[in-house]
């Protein structure tokens, strides 16, 4: 799909949507074209744009929240970018006032919301991060994790509603405001990173529950272990030896289209079982999509564009790409 120019937005909210795969940051350009053709053009346009502050929703990956104490949603306050598989070292440059000021502001109406002076995020913040802006304090960052990994997870609609009252706090800045919906589309990922039920030894077991401070896996052994796992997957891909069976393009685009028809309640009677048997695991970070689109509509923002979807590319998800301004 090609890229279209939004016009009916209010120029101060921009938002686009894009995968954070660690494969993203692993192959050439040259692997995946098309793709990257897109992606550029929403990174122009983004720095056309020109946001005085970029609220991102991504989730983690068993790198910074663990089984110990996993809660749904987490606005970070003080935020920094480790260096696991596909993501990038450094400090968010974190605006305190804004960031304290939305946790308040969602409290007051009505949304339990967590709140880190600690926030360690993983690939699923700054991959698309680093393609965005460069260096992770390049711009004021607010961090806002979505559970998309552990049982139970949030609500399609609760997503949504959580967007929305987001994107009110956004609209009494007077900023201009980007906001960036990480991950999907189909993939399965618990394979990688199960469930405490599914958990293929007890080694992995106290990882995921203590995040390696305990049992035999330190944290940096389950970066090198996702690494390794990651590059052989890669290869795999981009050699033609594998191809992933969990790719459901009409789920994709279904998803898509009801995305781009402005009518993000249609996602409220979505459930978690449904997505994880179209889907997978990964499926789940639609999530993302959804509140970030959501704020950014309720913001201002205009219609949502597909700007480029692909079930065949060598990243080994369902890929999408989306955005409006």
């Amino acid at each position: 799909m090609s890229a279209v120019t939004s016009t009916n937005g209010s120029g101060k909210a921009f938002l686009a949507c894009a995968p954070h795969v660690p494969i993203v940051s692993m192959q050439e350009h040259k692997v995946n074209p098309e793709f990257w053709a897109a992606y550029n053009a929403r990174v122009e346009e983004f720095k056309k744009f020109d946001p005085e502050l970029v609220i991102i929703f991504g989730g983690d990956h068993y790198d910074g929240i663990f089984l110990k104490l996993t809660p749904q949603f987490v606005i970070g306050q003080i935020a920094e970018g480790m260096q696991d598989c596909g993501g990038y070292p450094g400090r968010l440059a974190v605006p305190r006032d804004i960031a304290a000021a939305c946790a308040t502001h969602l409290v007051q109406n009505d949304f339990d919301i967590n709140v880190s002076y600690a926030m360690e995020v993983d690939h699923g913040f700054t991959n698309m991060l680093h393609h965005f802006i460069g260096e992770l304090d390049a711009k004021p960052v607010l961090p806002i994790h979505i559970n998309s990994i552990v049982d139970p997870q949030p609500t399609f609609r609760r997503c949504r509603q959580i967007g929305e009252e987001i994107g009110r706090f956004a609209a009494t800045l007077n900023k201009r405001v980007a906001f960036l919906g990480t991950g999907g589309l189909s993939h399965q990922t618990d394979f990688i990173f199960p469930q405490y039920d599914t958990a293929p030894n007890e080694n992995v077991r106290d990882y995921i529950v203590h995040g390696g401070t305990k049992g035999a896996i330190t944290r940096q052994k389950w970066f090198d272990d996702v690494r390794t796992d990651m590059e052989k997957f890669s290869a795999d891909l981009e050699d033609g030896s594998f191809k992933a069976p969990w790719i459901n393009s009409k789920w994709d685009q279904e998803f898509l289209e009801i995305l781009a028809s402005g009518d993000l309640t249609r996602f409220d009677q979505w459930t978690n079982e449904d997505v994880l048997a179209a889907a997978g695991y990964g499926g789940g970070e639609i999530r993302q999509w959804i509140t970030a689109a959501a704020a950014a509509q309720t913001a201002g923002a205009g219609k949502v564009l597909v700007d480029y979807y692909s079930p065949d590319t060598k990243f080994g998800i369902g890929i999408g790409i989306a955005h409006s301004f």
